[in-house]
């Protein structure tokens, strides 16, 4: 739901995550040439608190899909 209404659910399709680490240069504009470069821009927008070791198993979990 974007907008709260019950009836737009479903409306908007993201982009699939199959095969995502042989698409490397992420985003519109290629900014982030790896995974983790990805998985970092996120944690500074959105104030993510990743360990180390969480961001390789997101990274490592990312990469088999």
């Amino acid at each position: 739901m974007i907008d709260g209404q019950f009836d737009h659910v479903g409306k908007i399709k993201g982009p699939i995550l199959r095969g995502l680490s042989a698409r490397a240069r992420y985003f519109h504009n290629g900014s982030a040439p790896t995974l983790l470069e990805a998985v970092h821009f996120y944690e500074i927008r959105f104030g993510l608190v990743l360990t180390p070791q969480e961001e390789s198993d997101l990274v490592a979990f990312l990469s088999v899909l």
